[in-house]
């Protein structure tokens, strides 16, 4: 049997949270099927090893490595069934191997062994599993030679190679590695590749219908190696990424875990000044070639259209059911895009705040949808008085901002909308200052008016008692269970934690665009909002019937445009696009609705058009989505 070692895969690479680079991550699947944690200092691994067991989860996979002289953990637990296991951290070699030949006597093996350098001194975490069949055998603390050696003669004995490991101590390359005696599936095993060899080898073998079992990554004088052994297996689908920094790896597990991926295996080592993850996951929830559409959908776009970084999600029937983040959330860092970062929405606001109307009108806060905005008896009127050479503005209703009816002209850039200490009373005063807010007589004609839901902020502010997204976020937010992902950007203009970068990036006020254009979220959190406010049974509509007739009638001058939304074959949705921020998000039929928002500028007008397209054509041809809900 030949040995090698692996390289970067580039189809199955991993990201990290930016945020939260120094803390440790737990993803609970859904039914606490599953759970996968890493950075664990001794303390914590144990702790969250406790609590697993407490809560009927089995260690699946553990590696031990060293950051900075600090010793942490990584770790994967499920429920699926299986032997009984044993497991033990932080042993000596001589702890280690007491525990080998104690276990071997109750009939247990070892089923994984992850070796690495603590001050100098090896020290290993294994798992043990009940094994009451064929014989079996483990060596560790091994050169290359000697592992080289130890797998030919085993292989000319008829035992097989389940697991290896490499590690370095003292500046020497080391390996573990457990052979039990039994047939099986063809296999072959590399060891010291560089990434570059590495990456050869996985093109190779998977090429030839092999699947990856085993991967161990290592740093030696500067350069990080693999060892892996690959099987040839028809199990279920997989995926695996190695040589990922901390730095990346969050984000590649979230977008593993919103594509229906399940992790098996996870691998650890540092190299160049930080912790880098190896891991394994299985997907028997959706089909290769179903994930693989919407891989080729925003590809081709994003290729196409010079797209940096893309993030997609959707729901069927009210349950998400696929999210996927691609290419970066800062190209400069290579930060990799996930689901749960953060983007500008833009005109997507306008949904959000035609719904906070609803919510007033319903509370009877707002008495009509024909109140005047401006003059005497208004809403704003006592606030805000009408200058002498505009009393068109006497002649708006709140229904006309909605529908873009006004006869107000869209924002072209005003002053308090990229001044960072601007305020909202600042802006309105700014515009009612103006000597070209008219664009034609309210009710007469119909202009899409960015300026109208500036106003409509105000008159949320002014009958609501609180501020615009405060109001929004008990009233709306809240009761569709959307937390803190989905906030009004900052009036600085610059990016919260978890928000992507925007190449190029604006500072707009995004606190005075706040009710046009100024709400920042994920996908799925718009698809959450959506599915609360779309006339469907499931999940219950946070409006009533009659509210959301009333929110959905269209102008007579634009048989498309209802209150905050864009409407059209029975469905609702609406976009967004300036800068380098653009977005939709819609119903697309059968129960489908799709989500997307990119960072960066495209090439062509009908650029919106084809994002949108590409994944609702991606989405219709799935063969099937699960039953779960991803929420």
């Amino acid at each position: 049997m030949n040995l090698l070692l692996q390289q970067t895969n580039k189809l199955i690479i991993a990201a990290t949270f930016t945020c939260f680079l120094l803390l440790a991550f737990i993803q609970e699947a859904i039914a606490q099927n599953w759970a996968s944690k890493h950075a664990m200092s001794p303390a914590a691994y144990q702790n969250e090893y406790d609590e697993m067991k407490a809560k009927g989860l089995k260690l699946a996979s553990i590696t031990g490595y060293t950051k900075d002289g600090k010793e942490l953990y990584a770790a994967i637990w499920n429920k699926k069934a299986g032997p009984d296991i044993a497991t033990h951290h932080g042993m000596s070699a001589d702890f280690y191997n007491k525990k080998v030949d104690e276990y071997r006597k109750l009939g247990y093996k070892v089923k994984s062994i992850s070796g690495y350098a603590v001050n100098g001194t090896a020290k290993f975490a294994a798992i043990w599993e009940k094994n009451a069949r064929a014989p079996w055998d483990e060596k560790h603390d091994m050169s290359g030679e000697e592992y080289q050696a130890a797998v030919n003669s085993f292989d000319k004995q008829g035992n097989r190679l389940n697991f290896v490991n490499g590690y370095v101590v003292n500046g020497k390359e080391m390996f573990a590695a457990v052979w039990e005696k039994t047939t099986g599936n063809d296999q072959v095993a590399r060891h010291n590749l560089t990434a570059a060899k590495y990456q050869e080898a996985f093109d190779e073998f998977t090429g030839k219908g092999y699947d990856l079992k085993v991967i161990s990554g290592y740093e030696k004088s500067g350069t990080d190696l693999f060892a892996a052994i690959w099987e040839k297996t028809s199990g279920p689908h997989w995926s695996a990424r190695h040589g990922i920094s901390r730095f990346n790896y969050q984000h590649v597990v979230d977008n593993m875990f919103y594509q229906g991926y399940e992790p098996v295996y996870i691998d650890a080592y540092a190299a160049n000044g930080t912790d880098n993850y190896n891991a394994i996951w299985e997907n028997t929830k959706m089909k290769a070639s179903d994930l693989a559409k919407f891989d080729a959908a925003a590809k081709n776009y994003m290729t196409t259209q010079g797209v940096k970084g893309m993030s997609v999600a959707v729901t069927k029937d009210g349950r998400l059911v696929y999210a996927k983040g691609f290419g970066y959330a800062d190209p400069e860092t290579k930060e990799e895009l996930c689901p749960t970062h953060s983007m500008r929405v833009m005109s997507i606001s306008k949904s959000v705040t035609g719904v906070a109307i609803m919510k007033l009108l319903e509370q009877k806060k707002l008495s009509g949808l024909d109140k005047k905005v401006f003059g005497p008896g208004s809403i704003l009127g006592d606030v805000y008085k009408t200058p002498e050479d505009q009393q068109w503005l006497n002649d708006i209703t709140v229904r006309s901002f909605l529908h873009h009816t006004s006869g107000m002209r869209s924002g072209n850039g005003e002053p308090p909308f990229n001044d960072a200490t601007a305020t909202h009373d600042d802006a309105a005063k700014h515009l009612l200052g103006r000597k070209d807010l008219q664009d034609s007589i309210p009710g007469k004609k119909w202009a899409y008016s960015k300026l109208g839901y500036f106003w409509l902020m105000m008159v949320i502010e002014k009958l609501s008692g609180q501020t615009y997204e405060t109001y929004i976020r008990n009233n709306v937010l809240n009761p569709s269970g959307i937390g803190q992902s989905m906030y009004v950007g900052l009036a600085t203009g610059e990016i919260k934690p978890g928000e992507v970068h925007y190449t190029p990036h604006s500072n707009w006020n995004m606190d005075n665009y706040a009710g046009f254009g100024g709400w920042v979220a994920r996908p799925m959190d718009l698809l959450k909002f959506l599915g609360r406010f779309d006339g469907q049974a499931s999940p219950p509509d946070l409006i009533t019937a009659a509210t959301y007739d009333t929110m959905m009638k269209t102008t007579p001058l634009n048989g498309s445009r209802a209150m905050g939304w864009v409407v059209g074959g029975g469905n609702q949705g609406h976009r967004g696009a300036l800068g380098a921020c653009y977005s939709t998000f819609a119903e697309i039929g059968d129960g489908f609705s799709i989500a997307v928002i990119i960072n960066s500028p495209y090439k062509d007008d009908s650029s919106l058009d084809k994002m949108h397209n590409g994944i609702r054509d991606a989405v219709k041809a799935v063969s099937a989505f699960p039953s779960y809900n991803l929420f």
